[in-house]
């Protein structure tokens, strides 16, 4: 009995070192490439989108959301950033949560049970106590104008112990999904690297700890996240870069194949898989799309 709580002693102990191990790549020489918009949204509502997600239900359907001081809703848009109103609505405020608070939501992601998750992350000031998730059943934006979240996940991350710490590495702006887990990844404002956490308890009585993954250096303030739908693949979108992560199997991105594309544009904040392709959206209402293949292999 002994040796094996010795053994779990050290395996715990290896885990939180190999966590805390930053994981850097060598870069090539690239000249950053300006993203051209192919379109913008077509409604003025959709002012600061801070989160984008393509519906695995429905095509041609994607999500998207302001940033904070918004109301608490949601956009339902096609590719080319049209507004999807229903035909019988005589105005149409977007598609509102009931019960839930614009508190500065920073991303939006899908899960393979037809659940959006609604990240209120956001942690400029890095003193927040009230982080949460809402989950909502994906609607069908021809049918409804307004929902409630069935679940709100409220958590902290357990290296935290003051608010706000003397370093600000606790920023949230990047969700994502892979198969029935949901992950974190922060926006460090102290250094350049982000780390990646996965919600390991979704407690809705109380807050809920993360688990620290791993870290990576992305020489670049992460805005949003991506995984695709077979799990295989994690976009990762800063202001000057983005990086795709490939495993076959499990969530240890960081060592998996890496590749990487330098990018040049006005606050790009949201980014999704749409097949072979990664559309990213702006805070100035434009939309961009980058080709897989386009990016950089690094390992």
């Amino acid at each position: 009995m002994k040796k094996l709580l010795v053994i779990l002693i050290i395996l715990c102990i290896t885990a939180s070192l190999c966590a805390d191990e930053i994981i850097k790549v060598d870069l090539p020489q690239k000249e950053a490439v300006t993203l051209e918009p192919y379109a913008t949204f077509n409604s003025d509502m959709i002012n600061e989108s801070s989160g984008i997600i393509k519906s695995r239900s429905k095509e041609n359907l994607f999500w998207t959301h302001n940033d904070s001081g918004d109301d608490a809703r949601i956009f339902p848009v096609n590719r080319q950033g049209e507004l999807l109103v229903p035909e019988w609505a005589d105005e149409y405020p977007g598609f509102m949560i009931a019960d839930a608070v614009n508190i500065d939501w920073e991303d939006i992601a899908i899960d393979n049970n037809g659940n959006l998750i609604i990240g209120a992350c956001g942690n400029n000031g890095n003193a927040r106590k009230d982080l949460a998730l809402y989950l909502v059943k994906e609607p069908n934006p021809a049918n409804a104008l307004a929902s409630r979240y069935f679940k709100k996940i409220t958590f902290f991350y357990p290296e935290q112990d003051s608010f706000p710490p003397k370093k600000n590495n606790f920023d949230c702006e990047a969700v994502f999904t892979k198969d029935d887990k949901i992950y974190l990844l922060t926006k460090n404002r102290a250094n350049d690297n982000t780390t990646l956490y996965r919600f390991d308890s979704m407690s809705q009585d109380q807050r809920n700890p993360l688990t620290k993954l791993g870290k990576f250096r992305t020489m670049g303030d992460v805005t949003a996240a991506d995984c695709s739908p077979d799990g295989k693949k994690l976009a990762i979108l800063t202001y000057n870069n983005i990086w795709l992560f490939q495993v076959d199997n499990g969530d240890d991105f960081f060592h998996g194949k890496i590749s990487w594309l330098p990018i040049k544009a006005k606050q790009c904040e949201a980014i999704c898989f749409d097949k072979n392709k990664l559309l990213i959206t702006n805070e100035q209402m434009e939309l961009f799309e980058v080709p897989l293949d386009s990016l950089i292999e690094i390992n």
